[in-house]
């Protein structure tokens, strides 16, 4: 210690000075050594400080270590993990007892309370809470298995906690069945390997008919590995919860200051109030032409009256969904009389739930996914599966945003990696669950299988989306945009095995996306004039460049002259225009219906048209979509004969115009445009409307392979 006014101080480091260096060479430890500047080190003074105060007995061990570790640090126990079934009713505990499987209801474990894992998390947000010193306490986490395998003594009550992973209100995952099995197998082998407590982990699991109904038989054999006292390689004892009570790891909590319960303990099956009509043979998904007109109705009343006839989910989910965008989810439905008040959040929890209920094959997914969009629910161990994904050196792109905000490079809470979905991923609220699913799936998959993942350093869930879709389009026969329906349709399951199949076979997957994206046309090059649509904006580049221009002209929808009645013409030379989101069907327009049922001049089609452009959030993305329909329309008013023989989709068409532009400056960076792709489409919104066209015109050039 170097003295300081009598106080002895630690400094970071000592030093040979550099003139004795030689000296000490010729004889170690011979010259004197230097504390440096920095005194003390913080760090190391407090190491200091704390240890005399051990040493002179005014602390004792346990007081750092309130945990008790130090006890347990080379001391590797495997324990027995104890499993207390819980049924939610006494019809299921006898149907599991038929089945040899003993199970309790929550009625007969009293007085030990079942209670759900967040009213723990709020527990904990009152330890180290301190109001006359201005500390909140610890901030609210994900609570994991190992905190929840035990039992609580909270005021003297014994209370045990429900895993979080198996609350189906929060995220969908574990409706699949497969997923279940695979996650409860999962979270008790990693119990057995790192419990390092006294006592036996005490894992409580609620069994509900929900349950059995949608994976029976991969449920009920989990169940009798329990019984036989292994779950694959994992010692397990199933029995009852009072008797696993005088083993179980436990938890003493007091001190809480005013904290109570806002919610009852877990008694088992809820029984909750319909408001909604349910007929499994009148579910059926909605025609892309349906869907559009309910996104489009602004009717309250209608609504509402077409909610309480409908029977079928697909229906109700957008009626729903379009009751969200205009009066928000705490929107009094009116559906609860004068007895109560019945909000839009209630209906879509209720239709969330009845998707649910049904047997594995019957599940509706795409409602599913639809009402947990609109919810906003997020899976906690979304941050676990982000940070799984990042410390094996990779980054990940979320949404369709090609700028750098859209890229995490780093680990965050589950809400951080939220926020970014929710500001990056397209107009269709299914997108945004959809692209959890992805990330926890590659976070697995990068686990057991790394070797999928060489040569990716940046893994856009975007772009595996699109894989997925064009893989199933292949299989189907369909469009892209009707695929991405089929996607939505499939089990967690199911597409967890598709997303290892795309990984499998990356570069051919690759190869059948640019197939599709490309166009057929009916005619010799040599006989299409390719033309440049007049500009008649200022050759000059406006004050703040032409991407201020463009955010400004997108911001207030200004559209050219004529631009209604042009669009209308190009659709009389191709199958149909995709406007915005490319796998959202409801920015299809078709030919023959547009054709047949409107003209140029009317004002529904202009609507109609204004409606799509209006769901593009970008406003100079917007502006870009007018600036390629406008040169589409030159190229189709020069060329009469000319006929494209599918939908022409501008998301596609942009996309290859900004990295033509790109490539044209940047040719020795065409192997890692992928890492370039936020750079590029930053550099072409600062392209001239002039320049803008003309890349158009060669990314059209390009999709008809005449480029």
């Amino acid at each position: 210690a170097v003295d300081r006014s009598g106080v002895p101080l630690l400094p970071e480091l000592y030093y040979v000075p550099a003139e004795n260096i030689e000296a000490e060479k010729l004889n170690p430890r011979s010259q004197q050594r230097l504390p440096n500047e920095n005194i003390p080190l913080v760090w190391a003074q407090s190491l200091y400080f704390l240890g005399q105060l051990l040493n002179e007995g005014l602390i004792a061990v346990g007081d750092i270590d309130p945990l008790g570790r130090h006890l347990s640090v080379g001391q590797h126990r495997e324990p027995l993990v104890q499993i207390a079934l819980l049924a939610e009713d006494e019809d299921l505990q006898a149907e599991l007892a038929a089945n040899s499987i003993a199970a309790q209801t929550p009625k007969q474990v009293e007085p030990i309370q079942v209670r759900q894992t967040k009213e723990l998390s709020a527990i904990y947000t009152q330890i180290g809470r301190n109001d006359q010193l201005g500390l909140s306490g610890r901030p609210v986490r994900r609570l994991r298995s190992l905190t929840t395998s035990r039992v609580f003594k909270v005021r003297e009550e014994a209370i045990v906690f429900l895993p979080s992973f198996l609350n189906r209100q929060e995220f969908y995952l574990t409706l699949d069945y497969h997923y279940l099995v695979a996650q409860i197998k999962s979270e008790i082998a990693h119990i057995h390997r790192h419990w390092y407590q006294l006592g036996r982990p005490t894992v409580t699991l609620m069994l509900t008919h929900t349950m059995l109904e949608t994976g029976r038989e991969a449920l009920l054999e989990l169940m009798k590995e329990f019984r036989d006292g292994y779950c694959k390689n994992t010692p397990v004892k199933l029995g009852n919860l009072k008797q696993f009570m005088l083993t179980a790891g436990t938890e003493r909590i007091d001190l809480m200051h005013d904290f109570e319960f806002t919610e009852s303990p877990v008694t088992g099956a809820v029984e909750t109030r319909r408001y909604l009509t349910y007929n499994p043979e009148k579910t059926w998904p909605l025609g892309h032409t349906q869907e559009f007109k309910l996104e489009c109705e602004t009717n309250t009343q209608f609504l509402l009256t077409s909610l309480r006839d409908s029977e079928n989910l697909y229906e109700q989910i957008e009626l729903l969904h379009t009751l969200v965008r205009l009066k928000g989810l705490n929107f009094d439905t009116g559906f609860g009389g004068t007895e109560e008040i019945v909000k839009v959040v209630d209906l879509l929890n209720e239709v969330y739930t009845k998707a649910g209920e049904s047997s594995q094959s019957k599940i509706q997914w795409a409602v599913i996914r639809h009402a947990a969009g609109l919810l906003d629910k997020v899976d906690i161990s979304l941050s676990d599966a982000v940070t799984d994904i990042l410390v094996r050196q990779k980054q990940i792109a979320v949404g369709k945003a090609y700028s750098e905000d859209s890229i995490i490079s780093r680990p965050g809470s589950y809400t951080e990696v939220m926020d970014k979905i929710r500001q990056f991923c397209g107009e269709d609220i299914r997108d945004r669950v959809l692209t959890q699913e992805i990330l926890i799936y590659l976070s697995v998959l990068i686990k057991a299988e790394p070797q999928l993942f060489k040569g990716l350093l940046t893994l856009r869930v975007s772009y595996f989306i699109l894989l997925l879709t064009s893989e199933l389009a292949r299989e189907l026969g369909v469009t892209q945009n009707e695929a991405y329906e089929h996607l939505m349709q499939l089990s967690p399951f199911e597409i967890k095995n598709r997303l290892r199949q795309v990984l499998t076979e990356y570069e051919e997957m690759n190869q059948i996306l640019k197939q599709q994206e490309s166009l057929r046309v009916k005619q010799p090059e040599k006989d299409i004039e390719w033309v440049v649509a007049p500009v008649s904006e200022e050759p000059q580049m406006p004050a703040g460049g032409w991407r201020r221009k463009r955010q400004m002209e997108g911001g207030v929808n200004r559209v050219p002259k004529d631009f209604y009645p042009s669009v209308w013409g190009l659709l009389r030379h191709c199958k149909g225009l995709i406007i915005g989101d490319k796998l959202e069907r409801r920015n299809r327009l078709d030919s023959h219906i547009i054709l047949s049922e409107m003209t140029p001049g009317e004002k529904n089609f202009a609507l109609q048209i204004e409606h799509l452009l209006n769901k593009i959030v970008a406003p100079e993305y917007r502006q870009v979509n007018i600036e390629a329909l406008m040169e589409l329309a030159a190229i189709a008013q020069r060329n009469p004969e000319l006929q494209v023989e599918e939908y022409i989709v501008l998301d596609v068409l942009v996309g290859h115009a900004v990295r033509l532009n790109w490539l044209g400056k940047h040719q020795e960076r065409a192997d890692k445009y992928d890492e370039d792709k936020a750079a590029a489409w930053q550099a072409f919104y600062n392209t001239s409307p002039y320049v803008c066209a003309s890349h158009v015109l060669d990314a059209f050039r390009f999709l008809t392979k005449f480029g």
